[in-house]
């Protein structure tokens, strides 16, 4: 009797923890940060990528990276004829942190990163730098996006 006892306390105990992560889990739920300002002098490459493709911080960090050395080397090769471009010297960086995608862009959940270089590539001779970093947006995810220094707005707004 003693150990029937024993083996439904624990078999209680058991599920209940199971349903509890399950919950947890289930909900996919993550506290919301606010995003800090950026400085309007530097360009910036911003990331809100969606946490059903990235389940942790560090899968999106290196996401956006991958996504980003993927894009110039296809830039480079459309309008540079293969030469190697550069941005200025990366300043800052934020993130990830978890967020809602604006609703523009869909609202749904996401990691933001955003790389904040000083402005300016080098390494193109063929090709203006307005010219290059529309070709940059195309060429990155469709959850990716170029601020240029001074730039109010993202180059395909």
């Amino acid at each position: 009797m003693k150990i029937q006892v024993a083996m439904t306390s624990i078999s209680t105990a058991a599920l209940l923890a199971l349903h509890g992560c399950a919950s947890i889990s289930g909900t996919n739920s993550v506290a919301v940060s606010p995003i800090p300002e950026s400085d309007p002098s530097l360009d910036h490459y911003i990331a809100w990528v969606p946490r059903d493709k990235a389940q942790t911080a560090t899968v999106a960090e290196a996401m956006t990276h991958i996504s980003l050395v993927n894009a110039r080397e296809q830039t480079a090769k459309q309008l540079c004829s293969g030469d190697r471009v550069i941005n200025g010297e990366a300043m800052d960086n934020v993130g990830p942190l978890p967020i809602s995608a604006p609703e523009s862009a869909g609202g749904y959940p996401a990691w933001y990163y955003r790389i904040s270089h000083r402005p300016g590539l080098h390494g193109c001779q063929n090709a203006d730098a307005r010219e290059f970093y529309h070709a940059l947006q195309k060429n990155l995810p469709e959850w990716m996006d170029i601020r240029t220094a001074g730039a109010t707005l993202s180059l395909l707004d």
